[in-house]
């Protein structure tokens, strides 16, 4: 086995959800996943820790709402929700071999069943949770790259010095804490938003790994303007190309996107959650220099931003609620970030860089 996974392992287990004697852990994972969960396992054990592994393939998943009449979509499945409400320790690992598993399944029907199964996520994110990457042919090819090369993409945006990292993050927390007001300058893009009273968050190797961004939740009535975003969405194995959001008092009041439009239209139309804005991202890893249809690598890219349509994070002070929380990216080359009129990013470069 490659000694890259123990090393993902070790990070992980320590620094990214410190696991602890007597921590229950609960890792979840699909097709490609279980060298690492098992690595996860492993290390959690020797410190303690209780772990628990559940495997779930992406073609079972697939299956699921293929058969499954449609108002059994909302069926609840209590026993996913007292496990992960007894665990201490939540980590997914994404390692489907086939990305587009769902691609051809009813948008409907997952918008509907992500609104079943919300009461999960919430819970989840009350531990101390970690989403990460097994590198797996689909993603490798979706990347453009040979699996042995995709490894190596993966390995490098996440064995890093994330002690250093931090600190150069804790620079645009800095910013942004101070801020009012934000404004995103671009191609076809002018868009400005509220975070008075809201936290920036260092996103390190803690809640996703990589980690390597800067986020907020903007005041949910703040968002003015347009965006049009020039790297495609992805969404239930369907790329989303072209998106272009409208805001007025904080919703998307107008939305148009080159493909997959129906695709948007149910995401919007989720809930009334899911027309504000959740979330605010400034990417910060260097090591991502391309664009791989993951939006776990996507969204950190060093000179891109990202917003999130949906479900804000409670520690960056949203009170935002929805299903879905959905990251759309944007690159700011050419673009300006400004922070009360103040440029902190000028085509993809931060003023102090």
């Amino acid at each position: 086995m490659d000694p890259r996974v123990t090393e993902h392992a070790k990070l992980i287990v320590t620094y990214s959800t410190g696991v602890k004697k007597g921590d229950e852990v609960l890792i979840m994972s699909s097709d490609y996943g279980l060298d690492l969960a098992s690595e996860i396992y492993k290390e959690a054990a020797k410190l303690g820790g209780s772990p628990l592994i559940i495997m779930t393939p992406s073609e079972v998943t697939r299956a699921y709402y293929e058969v499954t009449p449609e108002e059994y979509l909302d069926i609840f499945p209590n026993h996913l929700y007292e496990l992960t409400k007894a665990s201490d320790v939540v980590v997914s690992i994404r390692s489907d071999i086939n990305t587009r598993t769902l691609g051809n399944v009813d948008s409907k029907k997952l918008t509907r069943r992500d609104k079943t199964t919300r009461k999960i996520q919430d819970e989840r994110l009350t531990k101390r949770w970690c989403l990460t990457q097994a590198p797996t042919p689909g993603f490798a090819q979706d990347a453009d790259m040979s699996l042995k090369e995709y490894e190596d993409f993966v390995y490098s945006a996440i064995l890093i010095d994330w002690t250093k990292q931090r600190g150069q993050m804790e620079q645009l927390k800095k910013a942004l804490d101070a801020a009012d007001k934000v404004q995103i300058v671009g191609e076809r893009t002018n868009l400005t938003m509220s975070i008075k009273g809201r936290n920036a968050v260092v996103g390190d190797a803690t809640h996703n790994v990589p980690g390597g961004e800067v986020y907020t939740a903007p005041v949910d009535d703040s968002a003015e303007g347009e965006i049009w975003f020039d790297l495609p969405g992805i969404r239930y194995g369907r790329e989303i190309k072209g998106i272009r959001l409208k805001f007025s008092g904080g919703e998307v009041v107008d939305y148009s996107a080159e493909t997959n439009q129906e695709t948007l239209k149910s995401i919007i139309e989720t809930d009334q959650g899911s027309r504000r804005i959740g979330e605010l991202g400034i990417g910060t890893n260097r090591g991502i220099g391309r664009f791989t249809k993951n939006i776990l690598f996507d969204e950190k890219i060093g000179d891109a931003i990202h917003l999130a349509l949906g479900n804000a994070y409670k520690d960056c002070g949203g009170v935002n609620k929805s299903a879905i929380h959905w990251d759309m990216i944007k690159t700011m080359k050419p673009g300006q970030i400004l922070l009360d009129s103040k440029t902190v990013q000028k085509d993809g470069k931060f003023a102090w860089e």
